[in-house]
């Protein structure tokens, strides 16, 4: 029996050239490929794997996930997630578990991972982030020399307090939150990049119009 591995593969924010050699060497030769989903909704890491190498033979593994902050809730879905894969590897497959941007930013592999790591072999793969990529999409800098540079999930509840340190902010995963996060801005520099590298991104720089509520929505906030 081949030896399994779990292999953790970031996917880049949503261009398909924005994925490593690495990462596709990897998917090309994994038996099964692990796909998160939420609502049972076609999954973005999946469509833009398949534009950069061909999966049309792979066996697709889909993981359902909520998106939910019970941690109960969450806990159970993890819990499932990590119990189907190792199905696959203590028959000896090698399984590839994708993710959108960089797998170590707000992954649900890491989840996984902490579950699996200790009875099986892991690797993670890293890649393009979401907010590099959006910064080289709007053509602004997310550091300066002697800043620090602060990341900050857009559920934070302390996002005030975050917003007030010295240096640039990237703030993520906004979602419905976006519109009160925006409020705060009003007297700062800021651009919102959303569905960065997909053929629907939009870039404004502070701005609200045509704003809408994302998963895939990062801004940039000057500091």
């Amino acid at each position: 029996m081949k030896k399994a591995v779990f292999y953790g593969v970031s996917v880049g924010p949503g261009d398909p050239e924005h994925i490593t050699l690495k990462a596709i060497r990897a998917i090309e030769a994994c038996d099964i490929i692990a796909v998160p989903r939420t609502h049972r909704e076609n999954s973005l890491a999946l469509d833009i794997v398949g534009k950069a190498v061909d999966i049309k033979d792979k066996e697709i593994l889909y993981l359902d996930f909520a998106m939910s902050r019970a941690s109960e809730e969450n806990t159970k879905k993890h819990d499932l997630a990590a119990e189907k894969i190792e199905k696959y590897l203590n028959a000896g497959s090698t399984v590839a578990m994708l993710s959108i941007g960089d797998i170590s930013l707000f992954s649900t592999f890491s989840y996984i991972h902490e579950r699996l790591k200790d009875r099986y072999e892991c690797v993670i793969i890293p890649g393009v982030n979401s907010f590099s990529a959006c910064a080289a999409a709007a053509g602004v800098s997310l550091t300066q020399a002697d800043k620090p540079l602060t990341i900050i999930p857009g559920s934070y509840e302390s996002i005030d307090d975050a917003l007030s340190v010295e240096g640039n902010k990237v703030i993520m995963k906004s979602g419905k939150e976006i519109y009160d996060i925006i409020k705060k801005l009003k007297d700062i520099e800021y651009t919102v990049v959303q569905n960065c590298g997909l053929e629907n991104e939009r870039i404004l720089h502070n701005s609200e119009e045509g704003l809408k509520d994302s998963y895939f929505t990062t801004i940039i906030v000057k500091g």
